[in-house]
């Protein structure tokens, strides 16, 4: 059974009323529609990734985020120093094996 109108919340309207343009769109508009959606969804993916390999912590980002867990030790956060120890070596280990050096993709 349907809901009625009356009873609907702004955002179900919403919701409703924008199903509805969809459904009325003819086929040219509807491929538009979802052409331009992807379109604009793959230039944003693009920035981001971008922004996302421009920020790259690198090995003293790392180095950084260790003193920063260290300093939070004991904050109810659940990391001891134990932990911090544990990630510290494994740092080094990935050091070590070359994950930090700059290589062309």
């Amino acid at each position: 059974m349907k809901k009625k109108n009356c009873r609907r919340t702004d955002e179900e309207r919403t919701t409703h009323d924008r199903a509805t343009r969809l459904r009325k769109m003819t086929d040219a508009q509807l491929c538009d529609f979802i052409d331009s959606t992807y379109g604009r969804g793959m230039e944003e993916g693009a920035k981001l990734a971008e922004k996302q390999r421009a920020g790259t912590p690198g090995e003293e980002g790392a180095r950084r985020f260790l003193a920063y867990l260290e300093s939070r030790t004991g904050s109810g956060n659940r990391i001891g120093k134990g932990t911090v120890i544990y990630i510290a070596r494994e740092l080094e280990n990935a050091i070590a094996a070359g994950i930090f050096r700059e290589e062309p993709a």
